[in-house]
């Protein structure tokens, strides 16, 4: 995992997004997602919390083979808290999510 002012770079395996939590500053980000593992992944950046059915998608990473990386920028992310979320098959529900906090 690194952290560069307005990048993050995020190890996708099973069932775990790494960092679990961090921290970045307002405004647009880049988010790279590596795919560690053995099965695919992908990771949408969103708006909400996990017991709530309304969220609201800001980017989304498409599936990712095993090895692959993807870049995607956000749109400017106002303070708050937001969740990094796989959401293939029941991922998000066997723990795969992570929580990114701008402040």
């Amino acid at each position: 995992m690194r952290l560069r002012g307005h990048e993050l770079d995020l190890a996708l395996s099973e069932y775990r997004i790494e960092p679990r939590s961090t921290s970045v500053p307002p405004g647009p980000l880049l988010i790279v997602a590596h795919n560690r593992g053995m099965l695919t992944h992908n990771v949408e950046l969103e708006r909400g919390s996990l017991d709530s059915t309304e969220r609201t998608v800001l980017a989304t990473i498409h599936t990712l083979l095993p090895g692959a990386s993807e870049a995607k920028r956000t749109p400017p992310l106002a303070p708050g808290r937001y969740l990094l979320v796989s959401t293939l098959d029941d991922q998000t529900t066997l723990g795969m999510s992570a929580m990114l906090i701008v402040r």
